[in-house]
């Protein structure tokens, strides 16, 4: 069973690529990082702070054994989490017995040792804060205020502390400052590359 990793400052794109991967990938799972943030109160907890733009956000251990039970039986339960509320919801059961694609900030670093395959989808900081606007004001009822705010005290600052460094080590780095039509003739390729890994 493959596993790839798909990186990349919020708004650069790596969602649109992961799910066209997806798609056209049949009996592939796609696994979003965001499932396993921590609730506000649990990173208090844990870390002592609440910054949903560290590293140390993510359940890391409960992603790790998730993608040990897929690789093990092909299946296990995930968790859902709620960006409106900040918190899980519940679980869903999910299966592959091919390709998992993992896409989130730090995928690449957090899983750097297990997966097969690393992506990193880089995007003009100015570019991909138009798109985290649009995204968080119509999808996870956010303000512009508040959107902004976030961006100058958390995500911009870890792009360059937690992100950034990822494409080093990346066996891919995609350029997504046009039209998604490039983004999605570089998915093409990947999908290309993994059928013939398999």
């Amino acid at each position: 069973m493959q596993v790839i990793t798909i990186s990349g400052g919020s708004g650069s794109g790596k969602t649109t690529l992961a799910e066209y991967i997806h798609q056209f990938t049949p009996g592939s799972l796609l696994l979003g990082l965001d499932r396993y943030y921590l609730s506000k109160k649990e990173q208090i907890e844990k870390n002592g702070f609440c910054n949903f733009d560290d590293p140390s956000a993510i359940d890391t251990e409960l992603l790790k054994e998730h993608l040990f039970q897929l690789r093990t039986t092909g299946r296990t339960n995930v968790p859902v989490y709620d960006f409106t509320i900040s918190e899980r919801t519940g679980h869903e059961e999910v299966a592959t017995s091919s390709l998992i694609i993992i896409e989130g900030l730090f995928a690449g670093s957090i899983l750097s040792r297990k997966s097969n395959l690393t992506i990193f989808v880089e995007s003009d900081l100015d570019l991909a804060l138009l798109r985290r606007i649009k995204r968080d004001m119509n999808e996870r009822g956010r303000t512009l205020e508040t959107v902004t705010e976030q961006y100058i005290k958390y995500v911009r600052p870890a792009y360059f502390k937690h992100v950034e460094n990822i494409k080093s080590n990346a066996h891919h780095i995609l350029i997504n400052n046009g039209s998604t039509n490039q983004l999605l003739e570089d998915g093409k390729c990947i999908i290309e590359e993994l059928k013939l890994n398999k």
